[in-house]
């Protein structure tokens, strides 16, 4: 299985909003959060919109990360063990978003049930 490279984690790790495009037909780069725990990159759909980034990777289309100047292929899939890594991406979110007070509303929000459960891990390809 591919893995990212440390130079990608670290910059996801290091940038507030990480570019993604869902489909392959899209052109256009929509700007999530994203966080990354023990290699792995995540992100969650805060407005649970029913046509929206999350839906077309949950639909099987494939798509790309672009963080600096690099793009990678990648795959969304819901994380096989959601339960066992929550905690950890809540924690990642914190960590990462809540060094500015203003994003504390909008990490509750993706630390609440809804959000949890659609969280998407992004598998390069």
């Amino acid at each position: 299985m591919k893995k990212f490279s440390e130079k990608f984690l670290k910059c996801i790790n290091e940038t507030q909003i990480t570019s993604l495009r869902a489909g392959k037909d899209r052109s256009k780069f929509t700007g999530i959060w994203m966080v990354e725990v023990d290699g792995r990159i995540f992100g969650r759909s805060y407005s649970l919109s029913e046509r929206s980034w999350y839906t077309t990777f949950l639909n099987g289309d494939e798509g790309d990360l672009k963080c600096g100047k690099e793009i990678i292929p990648v795959k969304g899939v819901k994380p096989a063990d959601i339960d066992n890594i929550t905690e950890a991406i809540n924690k990642a979110y914190e960590k990462k978003y809540l060094v500015k007070a203003y994003n504390k509303k909008w990490v509750d929000g993706l630390c609440k049930t809804e959000s949890v459960a659609r969280t998407m891990e992004f598998i390069p390809v």
